[in-house]
């Protein structure tokens, strides 16, 4: 950024003329002007630019996804409903078709409530290959209750039972062109959905695909009054009366709960309801986390607009004497202004073009480039609204920080302009101004690079969470059996037994396994006795997740096997009832006790249709002791757990890992297998165990590398603030600078007191912008994991890296301050 006052004496003095003839002539001088200051003029438009831009573009996201109602009748009414168990550290799991019932009754908070469950189902069409379908089997009054209706066909009947054992089907839109290829009379077609036939009644409107993207509905086919309280697999949504407030429908639900607990201690005490608003369930994380974007992009705009506010500045300080001159050679007050309103216009119009391309630009690129699935971001376009504002705001900047020292300096007499003393007042102000605007953006830049820093520790911290397995060198895919063919849990078991055999002699295969749950999936809670103890009292009851592997699986997973022995083939339906327990089961249940040979009783028989134990309720004896393997969502605490063997408890669908060094070998070898075993069945799901793991860090990883991206640029911004005021008091001070070389003073010593300026600067941002961050913490706590709002690696990297930033922009100001030619700089005294 060239500052040298000299450039000034080639500006014109006179008036130039009025109308359009004089407009023409400031936009000349205007350009000279900008030609001689290039640097100056590219960091200005580039910083409105990037400011209007990103902060349109993530305004328009938090506004499509976050401030827009959702496209449902009265969507305000809408609550999806979760229960809750804390002394369980359970906060949002699926609840109890039994207890759903009972929440539907509550009709003086709510109209209506709708419930499904999640089958894994096959679509497999004669002449096509078959496919997994994500599908949710519901109570026909879902489509009713949201308000929406099916593009075609009439859908599920309205008014009809909750419940019913018509097999018919809604498809999604996507569905339909992708798999049915837009077929016009698909309405009253049959399907083969899991090997029964099912009716197409209507295709859904484009777009719709709730919940969770979903593309086929099934009719629920059984009554939930007839299920068990203590299961925990259905989702629901309710519609609250026009009257009543979601605090109304807490208290319900709370005194219900509470009711509950002491009628079903055994399968209700502990556990709660709570309705949270639809939209809000729908986002989960991208709530907080779009909460946190907006603050720290509205932090980046008023960084840019600092930013340019600083340079304009530092050059109408520059400029001062120029003006001066020019006011004595004739100039008018007016013409001066308008020169500089001229100049300021040119500089708002130019980042307002830049601005509004890089709203496109950046809106387009978050949509193509987001690697996790955001709901509703399908739906964000430019809003020309928010475009409008963030580039006014960035406009307004220019103009105000561009006219209002002219009109400044165009009030002061020009002798007094001329003589020192007039130039030390108004470098005086100037600098004062100056300094208050780089200390603000520094506190700006540093609130946001302690957000990042904390994102950053907090991803850290997931990522290397103990997840009790090996993820390298690991495939995972699902497989669903259904039909008549898998009726018997005989034909079940044979399955995967000669699949598991089938993979296992694929080239490259070291191990394979199968199991209900992979690590971070929760399996099935129920509860069981230990043999030689009293039976628990009711509402009491030992509590246990419980899980279904084959042998080869944790060989698979490499988990640990800490004493005893893991599962044989010979561990089948014939064999002795055996399980495998994990640490935690072990250290909470037999404290410094040896739980193997020990016995649990009380064991579920079966898990509705879904698996069986073909043992009974006979004792299962303990014979061996894996470490924890992480069997919920990273952030919740280990549970116990014991794990069956497959060949003893097995289920209809399975999930099978195989590891060995080359991923496209694995994938073929597993699809190869399943194909031999049962050409009807689809893979589903295929991925690597580390894509499950990073799958499950998406989220907050995704927030770390934009809020890391905005907190390079505000830093970056703000050392462009610093070194443009240290230019400009470099040059201010050259005089100054001469004498004091003259005079013996060293070049390093003029170097270190500009280095000393600038630092301090920033010190006092960065001190301030500490302070912020820690006062804004709250929100940001809301994202974070294991990590908290004054983590002092993340605040003092954050600081570090900001004042590395200031020294690296003091460097050339310093470097200007030691080369200063004692004869030149004394003409300028």
């Amino acid at each position: 950024m060239r500052t040298d006052s000299k450039a000034s004496t080639n500006a014109p003095a006179l008036d130039g003329g009025s109308g359009w003839t004089g407009i023409l002539a400031d936009l000349r001088v205007a350009v000279r002007q900008f030609r001689r200051a290039p640097s100056l003029v590219v960091i200005a438009i580039l910083t409105l630019g990037l400011g209007a831009g990103a902060a349109t573009a993530i305004f328009s996201i938090v506004n499509a996804v976050l401030l827009q109602p959702l496209p449902y009748r009265a969507p305000e009414q809408l609550v999806a409903i979760w229960e809750t168990n804390t002394e369980k550290s359970l906060p949002r799991e699926p609840i109890s078709p039994v207890n759903f019932v009972d929440y539907r009754a509550l009709d003086r908070v709510f109209s209506d409530a709708a419930a499904w469950w999640r089958p894994e189902i096959n679509l497999a069409e004669p002449g096509t290959d078959p496919v997994r379908v994500r599908t949710i089997e519901t109570s026909a009054n879902l489509f009713s209750l949201l308000g929406v209706t099916p593009q075609h066909g009439p859908g599920f009947p309205a008014g009809g039972p909750f419940f019913s054992k018509d097999r018919i089907a809604v498809i999604s839109d996507r569905l339909w062109h992708q798999y049915f290829h837009a077929d016009a009379g698909i309405v009253g077609r049959a399907i083969n959905a899991n090997g029964g036939q099912y009716t197409i009644v209507g295709v859904m409107r484009t777009g719709f695909h709730y919940p969770d993207d979903v593309d086929l509905w099934l009719r629920l086919q059984w009554d939930l009054a007839q299920h068990s309280r203590a299961a925990h697999f259905m989702e629901s949504v309710a519609r609250l009366q026009p009257t009543a407030t979601i605090d109304d429908a807490r208290r319900e639900l709370s005194a219900l709960t509470t009711r509950l607990g002491k009628e079903n201690p055994s399968s209700n005490r502990g556990w709660s309801a709570r309705p949270v608003p639809l939209l809000d369930d729908m986002l989960g994380y991208y709530r907080p986390a779009l909460f946190v974007l907006l603050g720290a992009v509205g932090l980046l705009l008023l960084t840019a607009c600092m930013n340019v506010a600083s340079l304009l500045l530092a050059r109408a300080g520059v400029r001062g004497r120029e003006m001066a001159i020019r006011a004595a050679l004739g100039a008018s007050r007016a013409r001066l202004v308008r020169q500089m309103l001229v100049e300021s216009l040119l500089l708002a119009t130019a980042g307002t073009i830049a601005g509004t391309l890089g709203a496109v630009v950046l809106v387009r690129g978050a949509i193509a480039a987001t690697p996790v699935s955001i709901p509703r971001l399908e739906e964000v376009g430019v809003d020309w609204r928010l475009l409008a504002f963030a580039v006014a705001t960035a406009a307004g900047t220019a103009l105000l920080f561009g006219v209002v020292p002219a009109l400044v300096v165009s009030r002061t007499r020009a002798a007094e302009a001329l003589n020192e003393s007039g130039r030390s007042a108004t470098s005086a102000r100037s600098h004062a101004w100056n300094r208050t605007l780089v200390i603000a953006e520094v506190a700006l830049a540093c609130t946001v690079l302690v957000a990042s820093a904390l994102l950053v520790r907090s991803v850290e911290r997931m990522m290397t969470t103990p997840t009790g397995v090996v993820a390298a060198e690991v495939v995972t895919t699902s497989v669903q059996l259904s039909g008549p063919a898998y009726r018997q849990w005989a034909k079940v078991e044979q399955f995967y037994d000669t699949a598991l055999a089938r993979i296992r002699q694929q080239p490259g295969v070291v191990a394979a396994g199968i199991a209900n749950f992979l690590p971070l999936e929760a399996g099935w809670r129920i509860s069981f006795d230990i043999e030689g103890q009293p039976p628990a009292r009711e509402g009491d009851e030992k509590t246990v997740q419980t899980h279904s592997v084959s042998d080869g699986y944790f060989e698979a997973m490499r988990a640990r096997l800490l004493s005893g022995r893991l599962f044989t083939a010979h561990d089948g339906p014939k064999g002795e009832p055996v399980l495998i327990v994990n640490e935690t089961f072990a250290r909470r249940y037999f404290p410094g006790e040896n739980p193997l040979d020990r016995r649990l009783t009380g064991l579920a028989v079966g898990i509705g249709p879904l698996g069986r134990n073909l043992l009974g309720r006979t004792p299962f004896r303990i014979v061996g002791v894996v470490g924890d393997i992480q069997q919920a969502p990273i952030g919740q605490p280990m549970e116990p757990a014991i794990y069956h063997s497959s060949r003893q408890f097995p289920f209809s669908a399975m999930s099978v890992a195989v590891r060995g060094p080359d991923v496209a070998a694995l994938t073929s070898a597993v699809r190869t297998a399943v194909r031999q075993t049962d050409p009807t069945l689809a893979l589903g799901d295929v991925r690597t165990m580390e894509e499950r793991l990073r799958k499950a860090t998406a989220e907050p990883r995704l927030l770390m590398f934009v809020l890391s991206a905005f907190a390079a640029v505000t830093g970056t911004l703000a050392a462009i603030g610093v070194y443009g005021l240290l230019m400009w008091m470099v040059n201010e001070r050259r005089g100054e600078l001469a004498i004091r070389l003259a005079l013996g003073a060293r070049p390093s010593m003029l170097a270190r007191s500009v280095t000393v300026q600038g630092v301090t600067l920033v010190a006092i941002g960065t001190l301030i912008g500490i302070a912020v961050s820690r006062a804004a913490g709250t929100l940001l706590q809301a994202v974070l994991f294991e990590t908290g709002i004054g983590d002092p690696i993340a605040v003092v990297g954050a600081a570090v890296l900001l004042l590395a930033a200031a020294l690296f922009a003091c460097a050339l100001p310093a470097w200007r301050a030691a080369r200063v030619e004692p004869l030149e700089g004394l003409r300028e005294v």
